[in-house]
Parts: structure tokens; sequence; C-alpha cells
């Protein structure tokens, strides 16, 4: 691939990540990415990539290269530190490469709002694969160490609940993180001091090192938690109605 077209397909990758995220994946045609991308040919997407799930695709590939490379990088160091069961290394390894988009100084992200956009308008798994696919593409490698951690985490569950709790687990996490992500650019935008996304529930400030401490102890929480005896009983005998629990 030569330098102009690896650049274009850079350019198309941002523009369709940045409008995915701000309109949703149906609220966008491909010609508008191409437009946004400063192309000429508004079929430039489809010549690129092929059809717009194609884009999708190749933006989450993008994006999860190097979130791939600093989750083993940090899978490892805590292997290192006698870690490997930790739950909160499990967390960690999980919360951290995500949350590290939204430094401050750095470039805005849209990429975090873009995964839950995915889930709700492409795949309900974009954001949470299924364990059967996370082995096949060499940047989910480490998402695949973390979900086995995550399995030996919670054996003593039916795999129903282990299955879920996963899902919990990942869910939460890209959610809050978008969520933060989506504050913070609308304080840039609006050229606050203080962006809304740095205000506790108090009205205090919570700077981001301890909204991800809190959110990886929140994470944490979600795997691990105890299971009450009706949810145990539920996942081995069959659901009662919902009701019975309320």
């Amino acid at each position: 691939m030569d330098r102009t077209t690896a650049a274009t397909r850079l350019h198309l990758i941002a523009a369709g990540e940045r409008l995915f995220a701000e309109r949703g994946i149906n609220g966008v045609s491909v010609r508008e990415i191409a437009a946004e991308a400063g192309q000429r040919n508004t079929n430039a997407v489809r010549y690129h990539f092929g059809a717009k799930e194609d884009l999708v695709g190749a933006i989450f590939e993008h994006r999860m290269a190097p979130i791939n490379a600093r989750r083993t990088g940090l899978i490892e160091s805590h292997d290192l530190e006698g870690r490997a069961r930790d739950p909160y290394a499990v967390a960690e390894a999980f919360t951290l490469p995500m949350a590290e988009l939204l430094r401050e100084g750095g470039a805005p992200s849209w990429y975090l709002r873009f995964c839950v956009q995915a889930t709700y308008t492409v795949s309900p798994d974009a954001v949470v694969m299924q364990p059967a696919q996370l082995g096949e593409r060499p940047h989910t490698q480490g998402l695949l160490v973390l979900y086995r951690r995550a399995m030996e985490l919670t054996a003593g569950l039916p795999d129903t609940i282990r299955a879920q709790r996963w899902h919990h687990f990942c869910s939460f996490v890209v959610h809050a993180l978008a969520d933060r992500e989506l504050r913070t650019s609308v304080g840039r935008a609006a050229h606050l001091d203080n962006p809304p996304a740095d205000r506790g529930p108090g009205g205090g400030t919570m700077p981001l090192d301890l909204f991800v401490a809190d959110l990886v102890d929140t994470a944490t929480a979600l795997l691990t938690a105890p299971a009450r005896s009706w949810t145990l009983r539920s996942a081995t005998a069959g659901a009662t109605p919902l009701g019975r629990t309320i």
C-alpha cells in the first residue's frame, strides 16, 4: 500500500469514527464520510473499504491494535508482580488502555462513543465479543487472556452467570468511559476551564486518574460480587418470574 492510499484510509477512518460517534452508524452516509475526509470521490469509502460495515471493522482494528499492545504489556507487568489472579489487575488491564485516550492535553477522542454506537446499530457483540471470536484476530489477544482470567476468578459460579458477569464487566467500563468522553468533549466545545466531566456529584472536581481508579474498583466488584442463593438456584433450575426477586 503506497503512502497516499494509506493516508487516505486514515483520513476516512478518522472521519468515520467521529461522525459515527456523534450521530450513530445509521445516521451517517458513506458520502458524508468521504466529504468530511476531504475526498472528492464520494465513493471513496467503498473503494478503500467496501460497505459501511467494513469501515466500522477497520476503525475497530485501527484503534484496537495499539490498545491491545498496551493491554498485553500491562498483563505481562502484572504477571511479573505476581498479580495474575488479582481481579483488580484484570480490571486495570481492561480499562486503562481505553481510559488513556481521554488524557488531558491529548487529541480529542471519539472512539469510546463510537464503540457504544456500533454496539447498538451494527452488532450487539461489537463491544463485548463472543469468547470464540477473541482468538481470531491479533488485536484481541489481550482480551482473550483477560476473559480466561475472568472465568477463573468466577469459577465457583454457574457458567451462565460467569458469561453474564463478563458481559456486565465489559459493557459497564466502555459505557462509563464513553460518557466521560462525551462530557469532556462538551466541555472542550464550550471552552470551559472546568468541563462537566470533571465535576463530581457534590460539585467538586474528579480528576481523570481518580475517575479511572473508581471505575476499576466498581468493575472489579461487578465481576467478583457474590451471588445470592436465589440467583444460584435460578441459574441451575430455571429462572423464577422476575417479580419473585423484587
